[in-house]
């Protein structure tokens, strides 16, 4: 069985701004809901929630005419033709109302490239042409607008970080072009991470076992208020699964957390763009075996790995071993979670960042500025991934993640990243590995572990020499 997600999500280790979604997509819950005290219920009443919230779920259908690149031709008795249309690609998807004026929200890999978007309500047959107001491509996120006929019904959106595992949630779609189809499931997990081969701070998902199948991308994941909770996204499927293709659900699917969104989709509809401010630090995990060359009491916060020329966070004094542990008053657990904190604070604003530095506690007062285009290309050089088919992204071992690990030499390369299922996970590899040797050659750092893989026959088993915490050990990668 070949298990492949079926959406390809960006990411950036940049930080969304938010600005006053409240204003946009409103918060509480549908009146029945209520005042029935249904919320939350153990049994909840899915005929009565599937009534109340299925007016504001829309059918999204995308058109692109793909054109013959042949040359022109002249036929007797016929016109001249040039570029005809070859063929009109439909593809399909959902989406839901979060503004009584018709603005929409659903993927951006639903409506990318796309000549047509044609938006049906349940119960107006009139297919409405939408104008895309922004797409935000790291988030995987899109709103649209249509010009209704009369007001329409948006949702109440809900709070993402209260939703438990286990917890009952509903699902709402157009499912393989059936139309609207209302399905049922729990939480199964939360912060889902690691399935796409860029991860970065976007790849936080909401796990659930309700039906969710090419159709239903940008549809919403609601709770037994009423409230939006989640936007569905992936798919884990059998065979090779795109949406809109031929795959099917197995029971895991994935939703964005409505959270992560809320800021998004905020700009998105101000601005039509997503504008993104930085710190200015590369940082990874605190692993056991960092904590204990650092001699801390647990492994938890952020570890600082780098710190960029002239950032904010090199303004204000953070130094490579600082460990971030909490932000604007928040408890920064791990690496990931910093990231996720920053994508709430708005660009300009002057945060408390709690950290330590040899044993002892500081506050640092950064001002998060908005991204420039050079620290972007630097920002992006520090972690890197090597070609798609290992499955990995990396970062050089400098002297002092060396000496932070207890090393006797700086040589390789840190793996900061796995993909789900890759050769890489497959055959072991774990983020905070490292790669010393493959095939008997050394690797020096991202350019000649990238060099080797490139050259070396894909057709054999890879010995690749890998650093534990456990110490070394060789481990055979399968690239076929």
């Amino acid at each position: 069985m070949n298990i492949l997600i079926s959406a390809i999500l960006g990411w950036a280790l940049f930080f969304v701004s938010s600005v006053g979604a409240e204003e946009f997509l409103r918060e509480g819950m549908p009146i029945e809901f209520e005042q029935a005290g249904a919320c939350g219920a153990a049994n909840p009443h899915f005929e009565e929630l599937a009534r109340v919230l299925s007016p504001s779920v829309v059918n999204i259908s995308v058109e692109n005419e793909t054109f013959s690149e042949e040359k022109e031709s002249v036929t007797p008795g016929f016109p001249f033709f040039r570029n005809d249309p070859e063929q009109l690609v439909r593809s399909l998807g959902s989406g839901f109302i979060v503004d009584k004026s018709g603005y929409i929200v659903t993927n951006n890999h639903v409506i990318e490239k796309s000549d047509k978007i044609i938006v049906r309500l349940l119960d107006d047959k009139t297919d409405y042409i939408a104008e895309v107001v922004g797409v935000d491509e790291k988030t995987d996120l899109a709103v649209i607008e249509i010009k209704p006929k009369t007001e329409l019904v948006p949702v109440f959106v809900g709070d993402s970080e209260k939703l438990k595992v286990g917890e009952w949630v509903l699902a709402i779609g157009n499912q393989f072009h059936l139309g609207q189809t209302v399905t049922q499931g729990i939480v199964s997990a939360k912060s889902r991470r690691g399935f796409t081969s860029r991860g970065g701070p976007y790849d936080d998902f909401i796990q659930t076992d309700a039906s969710i199948n090419p159709g239903s991308s940008g549809g919403p994941l609601f709770n037994t208020c009423g409230q939006v909770v989640g936007i569905n996204t992936a798919i884990f499927s059998p065979g090779r699964t795109q949406f809109g293709g031929a795959g099917f659900n197995i029971g895991i699917g994935f939703a964005i957390p409505i959270n992560l969104a809320k800021g998004v989709l905020q700009q998105l509809r101000t601005n039509g763009k997503v504008t993104r401010g930085m710190l200015g630090v590369i940082i990874q995990n605190v692993t056991p075996d960092i904590a204990e060359a650092l001699r801390l009491k647990e492994a938890h916060g952020a570890l600082v790995a780098d710190v960029m020329k002239g950032s904010p966070a090199d303004k204000v004094g953070f130094k490579i071993k600082d460990i971030i542990v909490r932000y604007d008053g928040k408890p920064v657990r791990e690496h990931d979670n910093l990231p996720l904190l920053v994508a709430n604070t708005p660009i300009g604003r002057v945060v408390e960042v709690e950290i330590l530095r040899d044993g002892k506690s500081m506050i640092l007062k950064p001002k998060v500025v908005e991204l420039s285009k050079d620290f972007a290309e630097k920002e992006k050089d520090k972690v890197r991934p090597v070609p798609n088919e290992i499955g990995i992204t990396v970062q050089k071992v400098t002297e002092d993640i060396a000496n932070s690990l207890g090393l006797a030499s700086v040589r390789g390369v840190i793996v900061t990243g796995v993909k789900l299922n890759s050769p890489a996970y497959r055959a072991g590899i774990e983020r905070g590995d490292i790669i010393e040797e493959i095939n008997n050659q050394s690797v020096v750092d991202e350019e000649t572990l990238a060099s080797i893989l490139k050259s070396i026959d894909k057709a054999n088993p890879v010995l690749v020499l890998i650093r534990k915490k456990e110490g070394t050990r060789f481990l055979t990668l399968k690239l076929n």
